[in-house]
């Protein structure tokens, strides 16, 4: 047998995209979702800037899911707001004595804590997975 016969097929894996990058993908679109729908729901004008992280968001999904090298950056760069403003938010919400007591600002919370979370895992996603991108 020569060598040639021995190596592996792998034009067949070359058009695959690993499974992480599909999840970051779609945690991506997820959260570009809530926090384009967030502000509209607590009609608060003040907090555009959550309109911006979800446009970014799901621009970065699209390029994540595309596997370009523009995505890969956005991806990465995204990791940080994601992080900074459930914090702030949560910073904010905690003092107030009443916040234990009422479902809803429990759920909110638990929200941002799986926000901060699933940030947290895509950016590693994605920072392992980088040499893939074009």
């Amino acid at each position: 047998m020569s060598k040639q016969e021995t190596k592996p097929d792998t034009k067949v894996t070359e058009g695959l995209r690993p499974v992480g990058l599909s999840i970051s993908a779609f945690f991506y679109a997820a959260s570009g979702a809530y926090y384009l729908v967030y502000p509209i729901a607590a009609s608060d004008p003040r907090i555009w800037p959550l309109y911006v992280i979800g446009a970014f968001s799901l621009l970065g999904s699209l390029g994540v899911l595309k596997m370009t090298r523009w995505g890969l950056w956005l991806g990465l760069g995204l990791f940080l707001p994601q992080i900074i403003v459930p914090i702030y938010a949560i910073n904010f919400v905690l003092p107030y004595a009443s916040v234990t007591q009422r479902p809803i600002y429990v759920a909110f919370i638990a929200s941002l804590a799986v926000l901060m979370f699933f940030a947290s895992l895509t950016f590693l996603l994605i920072l392992d997975k980088r040499r893939t991108f074009k």
